[in-house]
C-alpha cells in the first residue's frame, strides 16, 4: 500500500511528473482536471496535489514542493485564448471550467494589454460550442494544444506572459497544507529529475492514449516546458499575483510556504 497519496492533472504536461509513480508503488496517483484537484488536499484525501498556481495565491495556508514546477519561458502551446473578433474587441469570454490559473491569466493579460474586462462564464471544453454563444473561449491541456483555431485570434498566454513580464510562467505546483512532508518533497523531485529524462518514452504513451502525434508530443516535453521551480519562477509566480491583485482577480498578498526535501533521504531516481 503507497505511503502517500498525489493529485495530478491527466494531461501531457504532469507525464514527467508522475509516471515514476506507476512503477515503485510509492505514492498513490489520483487524476483530476485542475479545478477540482484542490478538494482532495482539503479533504483530507491527498497530501499534496499538482494544481492551479492561483489556488496556492488564493488560499491562506497553503505550502508547496520546493524544486518542482509546470513552467514555461515563451509560448505553451497548449494554454490558449481563441477569439472571433480582435482582442480588443472581446465582450463575452467562455472560460475552461477545468481551469483557475489560466482563466484568471487571460483575464489578466486582457486587462493589462487591451483595457478590457469581459464577461466571463464557465463552460464545458469544446471550443465549437463555447464560440456559438460568446467571442472568446480559452483552452487548456491537451485540448488547448490540439485545437487548430482556423479563422480566428489565437493567444498563446505563455507567449503573451513572457512578452508582458520577461520571465517564466509557472502553471502548476505541487501544493499542499501542514501534512507535506519533506520526504514526499524528495519523492516528488526525484520523479520530476527522471520524468525529464523519459521524453521518448512519455511522448509514446502520450501518443497512444490521446492520438496527439508524437513528435508533437516529444517537442512539448523537450522543448516547451519546464519543470524547475528556481528563484527566478518564484518571481514570476509573485508578479502574476500582483497582476491578479492590481486587476481585482485577487485580493489578498498571499505566498505558499515552501516545504524542503528531506536532508537525509537518498536522492536517487
Amino acid at each position: 500500500m503507497a505511503k502517500h497519496t498525489v493529485g495530478c492533472v491527466p494531461y501531457l504536461n504532469a507525464r514527467p511528473l508522475a509516471r515514476l509513480f506507476a512503477n515503485t508503488g510509492e505514492v498513490e496517483v489520483i487524476y483530476d482536471v485542475p479545478s477540482k484537484l484542490p478538494k482532495l488536499l482539503d479533504g483530507g484525501v491527498a497530501q499534496a496535489v499538482l494544481a492551479s498556481a492561483f489556488d496556492a495565491l488564493k488560499t491562506p495556508g497553503r505550502t508547496y514542493a520546493a524544486g518542482v514546477s509546470i513552467a514555461s519561458n515563451t509560448a505553451v502551446e497548449s494554454v490558449r485564448l481563441f477569439s472571433k473578433v480582435p482582442f480588443g474587441q472581446i465582450n463575452r469570454l467562455a472560460l475552461d471550467a477545468s481551469s483557475l490559473t489560466s482563466n484568471a491569466l487571460a483575464r489578466a493579460l486582457l486587462a493589462e494589454n487591451f483595457a478590457i474586462s469581459p464577461q466571463c462564464d464557465a463552460a464545458l471544453p469544446d471550443l465549437g460550442a463555447m464560440l456559438q454563444s460568446h467571442d472568446a473561449a480559452i483552452l487548456i491541456g491537451d485540448k488547448g494544444m490540439a485545437a487548430a483555431g482556423e479563422g480566428l485570434n489565437v493567444m498563446d498566454l505563455g507567449l503573451a506572459w513572457t512578452e508582458l513580464t520577461g520571465l517564466p510562467f509557472v502553471w502548476a505546483i505541487w501544493i499542499g497544507d501542514e501534512n507535506l512532508s519533506p520526504e514526499l518533497v524528495t519523492l516528488l523531485n526525484q520523479a520530476a529529475r527522471w520524468g525529464e529524462g523519459q521524453t521518448e518514452m512519455l511522448a509514446a504513451e502520450a501518443h497512444a492514449e490521446t492520438g496527439l502525434p508524437y513528435e508533437a508530443c516529444a517537442h512539448y516535453l523537450r522543448n516547451v516546458m519546464d519543470y524547475r521551480l528556481t528563484e527566478r519562477h518564484l518571481l514570476g509566480l509573485k508578479t502574476y499575483r500582483d497582476l491578479l491583485i492590481k486587476h481585482a482577480l485577487l485580493s489578498e498578498e498571499l505566498f505558499p510556504t515552501p516545504v524542503p526535501m528531506s536532508t537525509d533521504a537518498a536522492f536517487a531516481p
